[in-house]
């Protein structure tokens, strides 16, 4: 859907490329330029997804990828629909927000406008360096099934891959980052922990590469879990003092969905990098979901409301540290709020344009302090009409909670440690 939106949009902006001429030489440029401005504005901001092999369908990184965009980077801009945000102002102060100042978007239109001038080449900065292919930089373990598995075609495949981590004593994870290797097939990914070994027997008993794994991974959870990926995800980055159990002899899981619909899929060897911190931290992380797994969207109904809470409130003081809201393609909005005992509830996330190809992990910049008492609530709206253009029904028809894409979801994960 991103990239046909895209196609369409470069379509439009094509008339206004043919009418610029980019001034490349520096004695003719007055206003911003690639070298000097711009560039400076892509690496904070864009590069991270736009470089080579990464999630967006294009690089940002040298003036030749930028300048044949200009116009059409200009219009996305001001339309705020890069960089990719969904969290609306005014509820959560999250770390890392991919929002462009004024000032930048007013930067970039008038280069644009100027025509997209080179300047001089002596302005350029350092460029960033994506040579590893990791963000963060070569991962202190790196997990992968060793061949690569090709989901059958027209439906959706849970296939789980196990990989001994191979240590010999407890490590901390202060980092992860999943590659997808099929991304046009791969729907999500989540990393579980086996502590047990009880992977490697449902694996033996399934032929292939992995083991078929709908619903979850087929085994009890006491290790937990190292989080996952959905489309718009960026690395997973714990706070400072604060990390992810990975235990000695531990194996890691990787539950990948897979929802072929572009033809034959490709063959998908999709990989966990895993940074470890070299202390102990002071706290854990861990991941628990608000969710409703309980309704059903009425067909045509553009407005379906579903809520969700914790079956308790909270029984003692935590700290909140990350937010992850998941729905499937009728999401329209979500809102997520805590309510404690006494005193007044706070908003923690709303998100008023659900995109599916746009999802994440939310940080607060500051850790929310949990008193106990605590109650977590959650309320989804879903467009189950014909207007909606991502609904996978014509007609519609009644959608209810399911693992595969064309079902939906309704979860809210919360990242907590110990108060």
């Amino acid at each position: 859907m991103r990239a046909r939106i895209l196609a369409v949009l470069l379509v439009i902006a094509l008339p206004a490329l043919a009418r610029q001429r980019a001034v490349r030489h520096p004695s003719m440029v007055a206003g911003p330029t690639f070298s000097k401005e711009v560039v400076r504005i892509f690496q904070q901001h864009c590069q991270s997804c736009h470089h080579e092999g990464d999630i967006a369908p294009f690089p940002l990184v040298a003036y030749e990828d930028a300048a044949p965009r200009a116009a059409l980077i200009k219009f996305m801009i001001q339309s705020r629909q890069m960089p990719p945000w969904k969290p609306a102002q005014g509820c959560g102060d999250f770390a890392d927000e991919r929002r462009l100042s004024d000032a930048e978007i007013d930067t970039i239109a008038k280069w644009a406008t100027a025509g997209a001038p080179e300047g001089n080449a002596a302005d350029l900065p350092t460029p960033r360096d994506f040579s590893a292919g990791w963000i963060l930089g070569e991962p202190d373990l790196v997990f992968a099934e060793a061949e690569a598995y090709t989901p059958p075609p027209n439906t959706d495949t849970y296939r789980c891959f196990t990989i001994p981590t191979n240590l010999t004593s407890e490590a901390y994870v202060r980092a992860v980052d999943t590659h997808p290797g099929d991304r046009e097939t791969v729907h999500h990914v989540i990393s579980f922990i086996d502590t047990t070994g009880a992977s490697v027997a449902l694996d033996e008993k399934d032929p292939g590469p992995g083991y078929t794994c709908f619903g979850g991974p087929g085994f009890d959870l006491p290790g937990g879990s190292l989080g996952g990926w959905a489309p718009g995800s960026r690395p997973l980055e714990m706070p400072e003092g604060v990390g992810l159990s990975l235990p000695a002899a531990s194996r890691v899981v990787m539950q990948v969905h897979y929802h072929p619909h572009h033809g034959a899929p490709e063959p998908d060897r999709t990989t966990l990098g895993v940074y470890l911190s070299q202390a102990k931290p002071d706290r854990l992380m861990y991941f628990i979901p608000l969710i409703n797994q309980s309704f059903t969207i009425p067909p045509n109904d553009a407005n379906y409301r579903v809520t969700a809470q914790l079956p308790i409130r909270t029984p003692f003081p935590l700290k909140l540290w990350f937010i992850a809201p998941h729905m499937h393609l009728l999401g329209k909005k979500m809102n997520v709020r805590m309510e404690p005992l006494t005193g007044d509830a706070q908003c923690l996330i709303d998100i008023q344009d659900w995109d599916f190809n746009w999802q994440g992990a939310y940080r607060f910049r500051n850790p929310i302090s949990v008193p106990t008492g605590t109650q977590f609530s959650l309320t989804a709206f879903y467009d189950n009409s014909s207007a909606n253009p991502r609904n996978p029904n014509e007609p519609p028809k009644a959608v209810s909670w399911g693992e595969e894409t064309t079902d939906e979801m309704c979860i809210a994960f919360l990242g907590i440690t110990l108060e």
